[in-house]
């Protein structure tokens, strides 16, 4: 129990209602200890969402370690996966707004509180199914802190800051899917303590007992400027649609897509359009504040059509790395291990493109989105063209994951950018959760339904010749995507960024 003991030593010590540490206004001429201020609060927001990424992917590599620790069955153990990010992307919209009425800094310290303490209770769960229940509280946990950082981007920083911060957050995304894969398995074989699998959520203690202590001491409170209440209606609405339509996709795949996925999928559509229309009256009868997502949203054109791009690229690039995984280890015959290695060129210039973005999109701005998606097209095709003449894993081909890779990472950022750059600063909590859970639903869709779409093509019994051609056809429709992205980036401004007198108006409000 020591673990838990230091958890709520450090929570105490940076109790949630403590008074929020103020923050002096940013402008083109603030002094250096105030720049240097934001950055810090943004490297300890930042936190947030790696942790929460790196907890989607940690767990994958050590299944088969929990399984057969707990003795559990392969059901339980798809829950383990599956029940984490179906919290997680039902709960962000909630989340955001939540920041928007109680504060950015609570919610996020409620968050990152939760989210530690729970991966104790992970970490130290005795039976399968517990681990199942905790995992879900952990993603609803994971969707407290997530949304925050977005929101506290848009508050501190402004103009080519702004740029700069969004690609530290793909950044964090980036870290967070690598660390997480190969960390996962890194704990897994070291045993560190005797802890075995138990330690890949152990791990996250430290990190969020240190995140803990930095976000109470320089996150400064920010919130909503208009008093308002948790819109309960709206609430239980969009969590009932969005379960209606993440259930089936997380689970409808792997129990051979039975009558009830469909039926659910079909479930999701009125409600949903229930909750848009409960909104919208709420709205005219009492106003935007009073709702959980403010249905003008829905009406300005960047965010709406960001949505679009966000889906197709993350539903692209979620498929395409569900099926490089089969490629590499069913069709090349390669160890987890060195499946892992030959993914670093992808996953070292995705984070180099992150890095650089902000400076390319300070110059082209939209046009960015464009080179990312020119440039992993580029890659897509170059492994595609690979794949047809039968060329295993060498410097060609990881010369085609790197291009692939900075094509990506050249689109994060600038696309969360364009996309929230204009939402008013009241709802941007709301804002953030709503493209948050884009993402989350378009990972759904990649790998649930981009991938039963490829493994449909491939008989009963697949064979190495035959998960390759799966390989090359997620290729063909991740170039489909990355040209209907493209499509809809013309859609957006050229320039989508915050007035500076708003920017100034919500972090004098902060």
């Amino acid at each position: 129990m020591e673990p838990l003991g230091l958890f709520w030593k450090t929570l105490s010590a940076s109790t949630l209602l403590s008074s929020p540490t103020p923050l002096v206004k940013p402008t083109a001429a603030a002094s250096p200890p105030d720049s240097l201020r934001r950055w810090l609060c943004l490297v300890v927001a930042l936190v947030g969402p790696f942790l929460g990424v790196a907890d989607l992917f940690i767990v994958n590599v050590s299944i088969p370690a929990i399984r057969a620790g707990l003795g559990a069955t392969f059901a339980q153990i798809q829950l383990v996966v599956a029940g984490y990010g179906l919290a997680y992307a039902v709960c962000l919209i909630t989340g955001g707004r939540l920041g928007d009425i109680f504060g950015r800094r609570r919610l996020f310290l409620l968050g990152m509180g939760s989210f530690t303490l729970v991966s104790v209770l992970c970490g130290f769960a005795p039976t399968a199914n517990l681990l199942v229940f905790w995992r879900v509280v952990q993603g609803a946990a994971a969707a407290l802190m997530f949304p925050q950082t977005l929101a506290y981007i848009q508050v501190l920083f402004t103009g080519a800051e702004k740029r700069a911060a969004f690609s530290a957050f793909g950044v964090a995304l980036g870290l967070g899917s690598i660390l997480g894969q190969m960390g996962g398995g890194f704990l897994v074989d070291a045993n560190l303590l005797g802890f075995g699998w138990r330690a890949v959520f152990l791990i996250n203690v430290p990190v969020g007992a240190l995140a803990i202590w930095a976000a109470s001491r320089l996150l400064p409170e920010s919130r909503s400027g208009v008093a308002r209440k948790l819109d309960l209606g709206g609430t239980a609405l969009i969590t009932l649609g969005l379960f209606l339509l993440c259930f089936p996709m997380v689970e409808g795949r792997e129990q051979s897509w039975p009558a009830w996925a469909f039926v659910m999928l079909a479930a999701a559509i009125p409600a949903l359009w229930a909750f848009y229309k409960f909104e919208q009256r709420k709205s005219a009868r009492l106003g935007a504040d009073a709702v959980l997502v403010e249905p003008a949203l829905f009406q300005d054109r960047a965010f709406v059509a960001g949505l679009g791009v966000t889906v197709s690229y993350f539903a692209g690039h979620a498929s395409m790395l569900f099926m490089l995984t089969l490629y590499f280890q069913l069709a090349l015959h390669l160890t987890a291990t060195q499946a892992g290695l030959a993914l670093v060129p992808f996953s070292a210039f995705f984070l180099a493109g992150s890095s650089f973005s902000s400076k390319v999109s300070s110059r082209l701005g939209r046009g960015t989105l464009h080179l990312g998606a020119a440039i992993s097209g580029l890659g897509l095709a170059m492994l595609l063209g690979l794949r047809l003449a039968n060329v295993g894993v060498g410097f060609a081909f990881e010369a085609a994951l790197a291009l692939y890779g900075v094509g990506r990472g050249f689109m994060i950022g600038p696309l969360f950018n364009t996309v929230l750059g204009g939402i008013r600063h009241a709802n941007a909590g709301a804002a953030s959760g709503v493209l948050s859970t884009a993402q989350q639903i378009a990972h759904a869709i990649g790998v649930a339904v981009i991938g039963s779409i490829v493994i449909s093509f491939l008989p009963p019994t697949p064979g190495p010749d035959d998960y390759a051609h799966g390989f090359g056809l997620t290729c063909v429709i991740n170039l489909v995507l990355l040209a209907l992205a493209s499509a809809l980036v013309l859609i957006l401004p050229k320039e989508h960024a915050t007035p500076p007198a708003a920017a100034t108006a919500a972090v004098e409000a902060a």
